[in-house]
């Protein structure tokens, strides 16, 4: 049995290893799970900036090879709509084939 003069340093002792404890297990991966997020975030709203821009780019190839006019001006944009959506269903398809386990 504890002296009871030893009491105070065991119940510190206590409370330091079970911080060290709530550090080690909890803290420090949400920490890693934290930044794991933010680097995600990051990264996908690059990628969407990139893919506006590239989908301005591909309006604008089809606005200066089509005719000048109003009506070949709106099939440039029918043209860049459905480009960027047949894109876009391809790589999602593309996509979710990787992430299946085989």
């Amino acid at each position: 049995m504890a002296n009871p003069a030893e009491i105070p340093k065991i119940a510190s002792d206590l409370f330091d290893l079970a911080k060290r404890y709530l550090d080690q297990e909890a803290i420090q991966p949400l920490r890693t799970i934290g930044r794991y997020i933010g680097f995600s975030l990051a990264a996908g709203l690059l990628l969407g900036f990139g893919w506006v821009m590239l989908s301005i780019a591909g309006l604008r190839l089809a606005t200066d090879l089509l005719p000048s006019g109003v009506l070949w001006s709106s099939l440039a944009y029918v043209i860049g709509a459905a480009g960027a959506a047949i894109v876009s269903a391809a790589l999602l398809k593309i996509a979710s084939t990787l992430g299946r386990p085989r």
